[in-house]
């Protein structure tokens, strides 16, 4: 009677007269923290995004309209991000709810979201790590601004997609937050228990914002296309990101990066 949801796609269902086993695969390259497996009653829900990506998840029954409100713009932003980062990279996207205390995590096309955590901002975060952290990982944890940090800044980009001066106001209310913040370690050299620490969501994407104003939108953008198709499936350095993206800039970003990072 319960269902049995993990990563990649559901390719079969063996009933019994005792039990159901349900066998899922995933032809990806994953990071082992990304892998889950859920087990319990869900309703699955199947779309597609406009472009074709395919969108299922697996959703409890006390939860389903809360979650249909928050995932209503889901397609649109998976073909969205598409555009400026590169192609979604897996088979599938979705979520798959659970009874847990604000807990969400972004488990590779299948991301586990406590009931208590369903909003469209959880909602778009969870996406944007499908490319940052999931597509490319990172090659050490105290590189973890790579990931949070774009992902905080990728959601701020849908919610103010038709608005730059209200993004623009936003980073600067993080600025300051950072700034009084009593936390004093560089982006690149967190302290282990400041891995997932306010600095590094919101300090993170103050200084992507700041990297995309240095870089102009062009270059940036192309930067992360190029970051993408280099090292998807696999990991990557601040040293390799930084490559990539004074590349695509034409010029030296050594001493902003290191302005941010702590680095030589």
């Amino acid at each position: 009677g319960k269902t049995a949801v993990a990563n990649g796609l559901l390719i079969d269902q063996i009933d019994d007269q005792t039990s159901t086993t349900f066998i899922w695969e995933h032809d990806f390259p994953m990071a082992s923290y990304l892998a889950t497996v859920v087990v319990g009653e869900f309703e699955r829900i199947e779309t597609v995004s406009p472009e074709g990506v395919l969108i299922r998840h697996y959703v409890s029954q006390s939860a389903t309209a809360e979650f249909a409100a928050a995932t209503a713009d889901l397609g649109e932003a998976i073909d969205w991000m598409s555009e400026r980062f590169g192609p979604y990279p897996f088979e599938a996207f979705g979520f798959v709810t659970a009874d847990l205390s604000s807990v969400s995590l972004e488990t590779q096309t299948m991301v586990l979201l406590a009931d208590n955590m369903i909003g469209p901002r959880t909602v778009m975060h969870e996406l944007a790590h499908m490319w940052f952290g999931n597509w490319v990982s990172l090659d050490s944890w105290q590189q973890m601004w790579r990931n949070e940090g774009f992902a905080t800044y990728v959601q701020l980009m849908w919610e103010t997609q038709d608005d730059p001066e209200d993004l623009q106001l936003i980073i600067e209310s993080f600025r300051t937050a950072v700034e009084e913040n009593d936390d004093d370690f560089p982006l690149g050299n967190p302290p282990p228990a400041d891995l997932f620490s306010f600095n590094i969501y919101f300090g993170g994407a103050v200084f992507v914002h700041d990297l995309r104003q240095q870089m102009g939108d062009e270059a940036f953008f192309a930067g992360l296309q190029t970051y993408f198709a280099t090292y998807g499936g696999g990991t990557a350095s601040d040293e390799q990101f930084i490559t990539v993206m004074e590349e695509a800039a034409g010029r030296s970003l050594r001493p902003f990066f290191a302005e941010w990072l702590g680095e030589d």
